[in-house]
């Protein structure tokens, strides 16, 4: 399905980067796109799935941002047909909450076994870096804080167990030289020449790397993380959303840019 990562960036901010991968054939994503008063004041962007109109991605001024990958299990408990709702419904439905702890804990609330399984990481800033990532496994759900990062996460069709060694390649390529956002975009392009079908820029039969999405979120010039300026406002961060459709003549080559 799809490689995340994380890392801090200069100002007191971070960067996450969402390579998605599907079917080639799925209909195009609509650009990312602001919604107004998300979260009082703030707004939140985020990209459009264009088959089931959810979205996979999303930031909010206010200082959260989500993303939710599949998790592909051996033989998973799955919801009937007629019960079944698009992961992609997910994120819009918890992007205005406050911070990644309330959108954890309003997730718990959901009824869970109407969606296939995933996994949910909220990343915020507004005390300190914080991670958190909640796992639904068709049965039950697990949430953990992952702390400030880096941090990496992997999906995949074929089996999540087949795409590990992208998290040591994370490792070797970002982590250790220390983490810039060079590095991170050199991974989110990275492929082995023998394993395409599990690279991070991954294709094989049926599925490729589609677009490539980058978050940055930066404090508000005059803010501070326990809120500035007015008591009324929760715009407290500047956000950047770059998402990249990924060409299918050339994979490592963007086909479309926009920046929200």
């Amino acid at each position: 399905m799809c490689t995340v990562t994380i890392i801090k960036s200069q100002g007191g901010g971070f960067r996450m980067v969402a390579s998605r991968d599907e079917c080639p054939d799925r209909p195009r994503a609509t650009l990312p796109r602001w919604k107004n008063n998300i979260a009082g004041d703030a707004r939140a962007v985020w990209p459009i799935d264009g088959l089931a109109g959810g979205t996979w991605v999303a930031a909010g001024e206010h200082g959260l941002v989500l993303t939710v990958l599949n998790v592909n299990l051996a033989d998973p408990p799955r919801p009937s047909e007629d019960r079944r709702i698009s992961r992609g419904s997910i994120i819009p439905q918890l992007i205005g909450l406050p911070d990644a702890c309330a959108a954890a804990a309003a997730l718990a609330e959901l009824e869970l076994d109407r969606f296939d399984p995933f996994r949910l990481v909220g990343v915020d800033r507004l005390d300190g870096l914080r991670i958190i990532e909640s796992r639904w496994d068709g049965c039950s759900l697990h949430t953990v804080e992952l702390g400030a990062g880096p941090a990496c996460f992997a999906s995949s069709g074929l089996g999540d167990e087949h795409v590990k060694p992208r998290l040591p390649l994370f490792e070797e390529m970002v982590v250790q030289p220390g983490p810039t956002p060079e590095r991170q975009d050199a991974y989110h392009a990275h492929r082995w020449a023998d394993r395409p079908e599990i690279s991070v820029l991954m294709e094989r039969p049926g599925a490729r790397t589609i677009s490539v999405t980058r978050i940055e979120l930066r404090p508000v010039a005059g803010e501070t993380e326990s809120g500035g300026g007015s008591p009324d406002s929760r715009r407290r961060f500047e956000v950047e959303m770059d998402y990249e459709a990924v060409g299918a003549t050339d994979p490592a080559i963007p086909a479309v840019a926009q920046r929200g």
